[in-house]
């Protein structure tokens, strides 16, 4: 049984080993911020191609807590690109994020901050992303500016890229420039 663990855990270092970048320098982190991960790493990185080798996103994060029994990963200061057809569409980054891999959820905490290569930008104290569905949402304060237009309020539903959202209860809006809820381009 051992052996079986030992394997267990070599099989998931090898496999963030090679999902990362290959002249990445990991690190272990010797003052941990969250208790009894299985492998915790400094500097993570992490990509993901389709079948194609088109890269679909980029994951960095100063610190990588991987919990193997809970099947969850912990990173701090996440820095997330996501790609479309090898496009860059948007960046994601927060001071902490929770990966849940069997519920495909992504629970970001502390100075979140989205920027679509649209131009639309969300700030958030909190955020759940759906890997899977790709959507956001909030139930606490958030603020999207888009070309010239700023609505803040409380709660949060939208797609991946802020091209369609619904603040749930708004609180101000300061408008400028055109409709940022217009699809022409």
């Amino acid at each position: 049984m051992y052996a079986g663990i030992v394997l267990g855990i070599a099989s998931i270092v090898t496999f963030f080993l090679v999902a990362g970048k290959k002249e990445a320098k990991y690190t272990r982190v010797e003052n941990e911020k969250e208790s009894g991960a299985t492998v915790s790493f400094k500097n993570f990185e992490r990509d993901q191609y389709d079948q194609s080798g088109i890269l679909n996103w980029k994951l960095r994060a100063d610190e990588s807590y991987v919990f193997v029994g809970e099947g969850k990963t912990v990173l701090y200061e996440i820095d997330f690109d996501q790609f479309e057809e090898g496009k860059f569409k948007s960046k994601l980054t927060g001071d902490k994020g929770e990966i849940n891999h069997s519920t495909k959820l992504m629970v970001l905490n502390g100075n979140i901050r989205l920027v679509t290569n649209e131009g639309r930008t969300l700030l958030a104290k909190s955020l759940e992303y759906n890997t899977e569905t790709k959507k956001l949402s909030s139930d606490e304060e958030v603020v999207v500016e888009a070309d010239g237009t700023r609505i803040r309020g409380i709660g949060l539903r939208a797609d991946k890229d802020l091209n369609k959202f619904t603040i749930l209860h708004p609180t101000a809006i300061t408008q400028g420039g055109t409709n940022p809820l217009s699809t022409a381009q």
